[in-house]
Protein backbone atom coordinates (compact mmCIF):
# COMPACT_ATOMS: atom_id res chain seq x y z
CA UNK A 1 0.00 0.00 0.00
CA UNK A 2 2.53 2.49 0.86
CA UNK A 3 4.81 1.49 -2.01
CA UNK A 4 1.50 1.66 -4.43
CA UNK A 5 0.88 5.42 -2.58
CA UNK A 6 4.82 6.56 -3.59
CA UNK A 7 4.71 5.56 -6.74
CA UNK A 8 1.39 6.65 -7.46
CA UNK A 9 2.87 10.16 -6.20
CA UNK A 10 5.61 10.24 -8.05
CA UNK A 11 3.79 9.45 -12.01
CA UNK A 12 1.16 11.75 -10.97
CA UNK A 13 3.65 15.05 -10.79
CA UNK A 14 4.94 14.13 -13.90
CA UNK A 15 1.61 14.57 -15.27
CA UNK A 16 1.02 10.74 -16.27
CA UNK A 17 -2.22 10.71 -15.03
CA UNK A 18 -3.61 14.16 -16.93
CA UNK A 19 -7.00 14.44 -18.58
CA UNK A 20 -4.96 16.90 -20.51
CA UNK A 21 -2.29 13.88 -22.37
CA UNK A 22 -5.36 11.76 -22.88
CA UNK A 23 -5.77 10.56 -26.45
CA UNK A 24 -9.56 10.82 -27.56
CA UNK A 25 -10.80 7.56 -28.59
CA UNK A 26 -11.86 7.48 -32.52
CA UNK A 27 -15.79 7.91 -32.82
CA UNK A 28 -16.42 4.30 -34.70
CA UNK A 29 -13.75 2.09 -33.53
CA UNK A 30 -12.88 -1.00 -35.38
CA UNK A 31 -10.04 -2.60 -35.06
CA UNK A 32 -9.48 -3.50 -31.96
CA UNK A 33 -5.95 -4.93 -29.80
CA UNK A 34 -7.27 -7.39 -26.88
CA UNK A 35 -5.07 -8.24 -24.15
CA UNK A 36 -6.07 -10.44 -21.22
CA UNK A 37 -6.12 -14.30 -20.38
CA UNK A 38 -7.60 -16.87 -22.42
CA UNK A 39 -8.23 -19.00 -19.22
CA UNK A 40 -11.69 -17.95 -17.16
CA UNK A 41 -15.21 -15.77 -17.49
CA UNK A 42 -13.74 -12.46 -18.60
CA UNK A 43 -12.59 -13.00 -22.13
CA UNK A 44 -15.93 -15.28 -22.10
CA UNK A 45 -18.18 -11.99 -21.28
CA UNK A 46 -16.17 -9.14 -23.37
CA UNK A 47 -16.86 -11.49 -26.73
CA UNK A 48 -20.58 -12.28 -25.82
CA UNK A 49 -21.05 -8.18 -25.11
CA UNK A 50 -19.32 -7.13 -28.54
CA UNK A 51 -18.46 -8.37 -31.79
CA UNK A 52 -21.94 -7.86 -33.75
CA UNK A 53 -20.37 -4.66 -35.51
CA UNK A 54 -18.19 -6.07 -37.24
CA UNK A 55 -14.92 -5.37 -35.18
CA UNK A 56 -11.16 -6.67 -36.23
CA UNK A 57 -10.17 -8.05 -32.64
CA UNK A 58 -6.31 -9.20 -32.60
CA UNK A 59 -6.15 -11.24 -29.78
CA UNK A 60 -2.80 -11.74 -27.17
CA UNK A 61 -3.11 -14.31 -24.05
CA UNK A 62 -1.23 -12.90 -21.54
CA UNK A 63 -1.22 -13.96 -17.48
CA UNK A 64 -2.83 -11.02 -15.57
CA UNK A 65 -2.02 -12.61 -12.06
CA UNK A 66 1.78 -13.51 -10.27
CA UNK A 67 5.03 -13.05 -10.70
CA UNK A 68 5.17 -13.58 -14.71
CA UNK A 69 2.14 -11.24 -15.07
CA UNK A 70 4.36 -7.84 -15.77
CA UNK A 71 6.80 -9.52 -17.76
CA UNK A 72 3.56 -10.79 -20.57
CA UNK A 73 1.94 -7.77 -20.23
CA UNK A 74 4.89 -5.50 -20.98
CA UNK A 75 5.57 -7.64 -24.67
CA UNK A 76 2.14 -8.16 -25.20
CA UNK A 77 1.73 -4.03 -25.22
CA UNK A 78 5.32 -4.24 -27.19
CA UNK A 79 3.78 -6.43 -29.52
CA UNK A 80 0.86 -4.13 -30.31
CA UNK A 81 2.80 -1.20 -31.55
CA UNK A 82 3.64 -2.83 -34.39
CA UNK A 83 0.18 -3.73 -35.17
CA UNK A 84 -2.74 -1.39 -37.21
CA UNK A 85 -5.53 -0.97 -34.41
CA UNK A 86 -7.40 1.75 -33.34
CA UNK A 87 -7.72 0.97 -29.48
CA UNK A 88 -5.76 -1.35 -26.97
CA UNK A 89 -7.78 -3.00 -24.86
CA UNK A 90 -6.32 -4.50 -20.91
CA UNK A 91 -9.19 -6.31 -19.36
CA UNK A 92 -8.74 -8.35 -16.25
CA UNK A 93 -11.24 -9.33 -13.57
CA UNK A 94 -11.55 -8.72 -10.11
CA UNK A 95 -9.47 -9.43 -7.19
CA UNK A 96 -7.46 -8.35 -3.99
CA UNK A 97 -5.03 -5.33 -4.35
CA UNK A 98 -1.99 -8.06 -4.26
CA UNK A 99 -3.26 -9.94 -7.35
CA UNK A 100 -3.58 -6.31 -8.68
CA UNK A 101 0.53 -5.74 -8.58
CA UNK A 102 1.37 -6.65 -11.92
CA UNK A 103 -1.04 -3.27 -12.94
CA UNK A 104 0.72 -1.08 -10.40
CA UNK A 105 4.42 -1.75 -12.37
CA UNK A 106 6.22 1.23 -12.95
CA UNK A 107 7.12 0.59 -16.15
CA UNK A 108 4.34 -1.22 -17.41
CA UNK A 109 2.34 2.11 -16.37
CA UNK A 110 4.85 4.00 -18.59
CA UNK A 111 4.34 1.54 -21.39
CA UNK A 112 0.78 2.58 -21.68
CA UNK A 113 0.41 6.00 -21.56
CA UNK A 114 3.46 6.06 -24.23
CA UNK A 115 1.14 3.81 -26.15
CA UNK A 116 0.50 5.63 -30.00
CA UNK A 117 -3.50 4.74 -30.09
CA UNK A 118 -5.45 5.03 -27.16
CA UNK A 119 -5.57 2.29 -24.44
CA UNK A 120 -8.74 1.05 -22.45
CA UNK A 121 -8.88 -0.51 -19.31
CA UNK A 122 -11.29 -2.58 -18.30
CA UNK A 123 -11.02 -4.57 -14.37
CA UNK A 124 -12.72 -5.73 -11.78
CA UNK A 125 -13.70 -2.99 -9.42
CA UNK A 126 -11.27 -2.00 -6.66
CA UNK A 127 -11.12 0.40 -4.10
CA UNK A 128 -7.56 1.28 -4.87
CA UNK A 129 -8.19 1.82 -8.79
CA UNK A 130 -4.90 0.57 -10.23
CA UNK A 131 -1.98 2.70 -11.81
CA UNK A 132 -2.28 1.59 -14.97
CA UNK A 133 -5.66 2.17 -15.42
CA UNK A 134 -4.86 5.91 -14.48
CA UNK A 135 -2.27 6.02 -16.84
CA UNK A 136 -5.15 4.79 -19.54
CA UNK A 137 -6.82 7.21 -21.95
CA UNK A 138 -9.99 5.46 -20.39
CA UNK A 139 -10.92 3.29 -17.67
CA UNK A 140 -13.81 1.06 -16.72
CA UNK A 141 -14.80 -1.27 -13.86
CA UNK A 142 -15.23 -3.63 -16.10
CA UNK A 143 -14.67 -5.99 -19.15
CA UNK A 144 -18.33 -5.82 -20.05
CA UNK A 145 -18.16 -2.14 -19.62
CA UNK A 146 -15.56 -1.56 -22.33
CA UNK A 147 -17.55 -3.33 -24.61
CA UNK A 148 -20.61 -1.69 -24.46
CA UNK A 149 -18.63 1.43 -24.41
CA UNK A 150 -17.34 0.68 -27.71
CA UNK A 151 -20.65 -0.62 -28.79
CA UNK A 152 -22.00 2.95 -27.97
CA UNK A 153 -21.58 4.85 -31.15
CA UNK A 154 -22.19 2.00 -33.46
CA UNK A 155 -25.67 1.62 -32.21
CA UNK A 156 -26.08 5.43 -32.19
CA UNK A 157 -25.18 5.03 -35.79
CA UNK A 158 -27.36 2.08 -36.37
CA UNK A 159 -30.40 4.40 -34.88
CA UNK A 160 -29.83 7.04 -37.40
CA UNK A 161 -29.40 4.92 -40.65
CA UNK A 162 -32.18 3.54 -39.47
CA UNK A 163 -34.43 6.43 -39.21
CA UNK A 164 -32.67 8.09 -42.31
CA UNK A 165 -34.24 4.91 -43.90
CA UNK A 166 -37.86 5.26 -42.79
CA UNK A 167 -37.52 9.27 -43.97
CA UNK A 168 -36.03 8.08 -47.35
CA UNK A 169 -39.18 5.61 -47.82
CA UNK A 170 -41.79 8.47 -46.27
CA UNK A 171 -40.66 10.83 -48.86
CA UNK A 172 -40.80 8.16 -51.41
CA UNK A 173 -43.94 7.01 -50.74
CA UNK A 174 -45.29 10.80 -50.61
CA UNK A 175 -43.64 11.20 -54.21
CA UNK A 176 -45.48 8.48 -55.80
CA UNK A 177 -48.61 9.43 -53.74
CA UNK A 178 -48.15 13.40 -55.48
CA UNK A 179 -46.97 11.54 -58.94
CA UNK A 180 -50.42 9.38 -58.95
CA UNK A 181 -52.93 12.43 -58.00
CA UNK A 182 -51.21 14.80 -60.72
CA UNK A 183 -51.54 11.95 -63.51
CA UNK A 184 -55.31 11.14 -62.10
CA UNK A 185 -56.07 15.20 -62.48
CA UNK A 186 -54.14 15.21 -65.63
CA UNK A 187 -56.22 12.28 -66.69
CA UNK A 188 -59.41 13.54 -65.78
CA UNK A 189 -58.27 16.96 -67.59
CA UNK A 190 -58.12 15.24 -70.75
CA UNK A 191 -61.19 12.81 -70.06
CA UNK A 192 -63.28 16.35 -70.29
CA UNK A 193 -61.87 17.68 -73.04
CA UNK A 194 -62.19 14.56 -75.38
CA UNK A 195 -65.32 14.33 -73.84
CA UNK A 196 -66.47 18.32 -74.68
CA UNK A 197 -64.76 17.73 -78.24
CA UNK A 198 -67.42 14.91 -78.66
CA UNK A 199 -70.57 16.78 -77.42
CA UNK A 200 -69.42 19.59 -79.94
CA UNK A 201 -69.06 16.82 -82.89
CA UNK A 202 -72.39 15.36 -82.17
CA UNK A 203 -74.40 18.56 -82.18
Amino acid sequence: KIAYEKLKTKLQKEGLFDEARKKPIPLYPNKIGLITSKDGAVIADFFTNIGKFGYKISFIDSRVEGQLATEELLNSIKTFRGKDIDVLVIIRGGGSMESFLPFNNEILVREVASFPVPVLVGIGHEKDVSLLALASDMMFSTPTAVANYLNESWEQAESIITLSEQKVFRKYQNAIQENKDYIRNSLDIMKNAFQKIFNDFSK
